[in-house]
């Protein structure tokens, strides 16, 4: 699904970037899609996936550790 209209980023290509360890915010995650935010319209959802990314990546790191 299309997320970013402006820059044609989809769901995936976000995931992706917010999976890196330093994609901390959306203007990091633009960065790493070789991109930056024009009518900011999407910048709720962008937070939203780098918050679902991290609790992944927290919760995976987790059963690692157990």
């Amino acid at each position: 699904m299309y997320v970013c209209i402006c820059n044609a980023l989809r769901d995936r290509d976000l995931a992706q970037a917010a999976s890196h360890p330093d994609a901390t915010s959306a203007a990091k995650v633009f960065q790493r899609c070789a991109a930056r935010p024009k009518c900011g319209r999407c910048i709720p959802d962008v937070t939203e996936i780098i918050s679902s990314v991290q609790i992944s990546r927290d919760d995976t790191l987790n059963e690692a550790a157990e």
